[in-house]
């Protein structure tokens, strides 16, 4: 096996965004309700795409964008 060391000289932040297309939300949801059946120490076993939580996050953001246009008119 191959290990890398690495040395931080400034400390520094990771930053990802996650985009799952409306046509594809019953694909992951499918997905993450196939990681729940792996066994608890496996690897994949994490959901790592939270697919539930974007998908709440996004309709808080809809009702937010909707209450914000019919407010102003």
């Amino acid at each position: 096996m191959f290990y890398k060391k690495f040395l931080d000289k400034q400390s520094c932040t990771k930053v990802a965004v996650d985009f799952v297309s409306p046509e594809n939300i019953q694909q992951c949801l499918r997905l993450t309700e196939e990681f729940r059946k792996l066994p608890v120490n496996h690897r994949a076993k994490e959901d790592k795409l939270e697919v539930k939580k974007m998908i709440l996050y996004a309709m808080d953001q809809a009702v937010t964008d909707f209450e914000a246009l019919t407010t102003n008119q």
